[in-house]
């Protein structure tokens, strides 16, 4: 019963602070205008790489769009925006959690003192476009197939490279 309850009690948070990021970022771009950002505001990310990992928008003003993810038809994920740090988390490290009701996830770590020994740009590039692993086997549906392009990639392992 108490694990019924808690997991209610998580989907139902994760339900408001997801649609709460959406309806922020949804009055950024608005506010701000295009290539503006996100609800978070000019100058509150240190580079674009960083904001590409909380935010899924770029400097640039390309919103970095995705298929697949654990969403599978915005049920899980409450119709929200994923970004990196949804399922990867604020340090990058991963491991394995709720992604609500059912759902658990074990997301890898990419901070890339973790990655480097097997990824380079390209196989990174493959993982986060065509949800590659650098063998050539596919990733499951949880990890999203990103739209993003090479200078925002080339700023997102930037960022990935600063985590500790």
């Amino acid at each position: 019963m108490r694990k019924a309850a808690f997991a209610l009690i998580l989907a139902v948070v994760s339900y408001i602070a997801l649609n709460a990021f959406n309806v922020s970022a949804q009055m950024g771009r608005g506010m701000m205008g295009p290539g503006g950002g996100t609800g978070w505001g000019v100058g509150a990310f240190r580079s674009n790489g960083e904001r590409i990992y909380f935010t899924s928008t770029s400097d640039r003003g390309a919103e970095i769009t995705y298929t697949g993810g654990p969403s599978h038809g915005g049920w899980m994920m409450m119709g929200g925006r994923l970004a990196c740090v949804s399922c990867h988390g604020p340090d990058g490290r991963g491991g394995k959690h709720s992604m609500g009701m059912m759902q658990v996830m074990d997301a890898k770590d990419i901070r890339w003192s973790a990655l480097q020994k097997e990824f380079d740009f390209e196989k990174f590039r493959l993982a986060v476009v065509k949800g590659q692993d650098p063998d050539g086997t596919q990733f499951n549906q949880d990890m999203p197939r990103w739209n993003i392009g090479n200078d925002d990639l080339a700023d997102l392992i930037s960022f990935l490279k600063k985590l500790p």
